[in-house]
């Protein structure tokens, strides 16, 4: 891999080159037809997998609650699909901000650069990648382990009731499938660890590639904020105050760009994202409702769950996009409060070209028309729950 050799840089990208590479879509791997098998192999799983519980859910619309569950499911592969292809396809910007950020660390090391306030801010952002990612990766996967073991628990309690036919039950929704595919019994083992495999490859897809943006995205807010810093100290008693600032200029306007970047990669997905949350959050609370009616307390605690993961995704692109656009918005703020009164007038009027670029807002947009942010999530939250109440009174009624 075309990845850099210090440790700083190893420390804050091993956990999120692991992950993405595994699925290829690391940005500083060599693009050769190995890494090329390995994003096919992740996609044929997901594709599969959306197959599979369409023609389960055609094959038998009379279970509700296998009906939602393929159709939650279903959702989250589309969604890991769209992502993996989505960060795949616009490798080449990715690519500009993993160099850049390797670049970042690689200057930690030079004499001339070696300010412990620095590197602290780019440690400190990294670690709060690292527990982002930690979170999302350990709420993924403990969802694709209910769905794993509820089957086990609801297998045992129907072998104590003798008046109920002996079946399997598997991961996801697909006794019809299976059955309408012939699968001799000696297989049911493998199939159900495939359909585990095909859970746990959506939830590194979907969750998994939301941490892997995230982590980018809180190593350019670390940069915004080292930017902050240097702005503050730019004009000084050594007489380079005027150059010192054209750099910092450049460096606000190479920081923008890379902003965009991002925001040109995720863009659409991330429209895709809003309205399948705000879809599968009602979908999920329906069956939350649906399984407190019935007095199903697997069911209720399997949902209540998978709700919770669903907010915690939402809330990270919420708080990500509100994050960066903070940081971005106070380098006018830090510009302005340096020295800049010490300058001759042509050089000084410059910060007003800093303040102007400041005021111009960075977002995370989806689709190019809303704004990922806490208002954002809030809204949806409120959306969602207007929808769910009225699911509920059909229910009641």
């Amino acid at each position: 891999m075309r990845t850099s050799k210090n440790k700083e840089f190893a420390y804050a990208m091993r956990p999120f080159k692991i992950l993405s590479w595994s699925m290829g879509i690391w940005p500083l791997q060599v693009y050769n037809s190995f890494a090329f098998i390995r994003y096919l192999f992740v996609v044929g799983i997901l594709l599969l997998m959306v197959v599979i519980l369409s023609t389960e859910m055609y094959l038998d619309g009379s279970d509700a609650e296998a009906n939602l569950d393929a159709l939650m499911m279903s959702g989250c592969g589309i969604l890991a699909v769209s992502k993996v292809t989505c960060f795949r396809i616009y490798s080449s910007r990715l690519i500009i901000n993993f160099s850049s950020a390797a670049k970042d660390y690689n200057e930690l090391d030079n004499e001339l650069d070696n300010d412990d306030e620095k590197r602290t801010i780019m440690r400190r952002h990294a670690y709060m990648a690292k527990v982002t990612l930690i979170s999302m990766v350990f709420s993924a996967n403990f969802c694709a382990a209910i769905f794993a073991i509820l089957p086990v628990l609801l297998s045992n309690e129907e072998e104590s009731n003798v008046t109920v036919e002996d079946t399997v039950t598997y991961p996801m929704p697909s006794a019809h499938v299976i059955e309408l595919v012939k699968f001799p019994e000696s297989l049911q083992l493998i199939v159900f660890f495939t359909e585990f495999l095909m859970l746990v490859v959506t939830s590194m897809g979907n969750l998994g590639s939301d941490a892997f943006f995230f982590g980018i995205v809180f190593h350019l807010c670390g940069q915004v904020e080292i930017l902050k810093m240097k702005f503050s100290r730019a004009i000084d008693d050594s007489g380079r105050g005027a150059e010192n600032l054209h750099l910092l200029i450049n460096r606000h306007d190479y920081l923008l760009k890379l902003s965009v970047m991002l925001n040109d990669t995720i863009s659409l997905v991330l429209a895709m994202q809003l309205l399948s949350s705000c879809i599968l959050i009602c979908t999920c609370g329906f069956q939350f409702i649906l399984a407190l009616h019935d007095g199903n307390v697997v069911m209720v605690i399997k949902t209540f769950i998978i709700l919770s993961t669903l907010m915690i995704q939402l809330y990270g692109y919420s708080y990500v996009g509100n994050y960066l656009k903070c940081q971005m918005d106070e380098i006018g703020y830090s510009s302005y409060n340096c020295s800049w009164y010490k300058l001759p007038t042509n050089v000084a009027k410059d910060i007003v070209i800093v303040i102007l670029n400041a005021q111009k807002p960075v977002h995370l947009m989806a689709g190019k028309f809303f704004v990922v942010n806490l208002e954002g999530f809030m809204s949806i939250l409120k959306t969602s729950m207007s929808y769910l109440s009225v699911l509920r009174v059909m229910i009641n009624a």
